[in-house]
């Protein structure tokens, strides 16, 4: 099983729970699933490099890109409570030109790239 899942969860316990949820699948269904545990643990990697790394600043320039609805509601939050919010952490990894999709890119085989990328353009909503 070790080998279906490269890149692997950085924290051995989930690691684990991957590893053991393949093997007591059929094996028809475990490239599938594997898939899905790899492109997770490479998202997974990238939000890692965020830890400890965003600042209000960081928090003040997403909030100038939010819509305004969204906006208010971030702001009357603060910023102790959006820190660790996926998006903001993002942000603030994109804004030290740490992107996610070159990071994805580098992480994953070709062929999850490649998957990558079509289930990212099949929920792009069409104009």
């Amino acid at each position: 099983m070790e080998e279906l899942l490269h890149p692997r969860h950085p924290l051995d316990k989930h690691h684990q729970a991957q590893v053991e949820f393949l093997a007591a699948l059929p094996e028809t269904q475990r490239p599938y699933h594997a898939r899905l545990f790899r492109l997770g643990n490479a998202s997974y990697r990238y939000q890692q490099q965020a830890d400890g790394a965003v600042t209000e600043d960081d928090f003040r320039h997403w909030l100038e890109g939010l819509p305004e609805k969204m906006r208010v509601a971030m702001e009357r939050g603060g910023f102790e409570a959006s820190r660790n919010s996926l998006p903001l952490r993002r942000h603030a990894l994109e804004r030290r030109d740490l992107g996610y999709d070159a990071f994805l890119q580098s992480i994953l085989s070709p062929e999850d790239w490649a998957y990558q990328q079509e289930l990212a353009q099949s929920l792009t909503p069409k104009p």
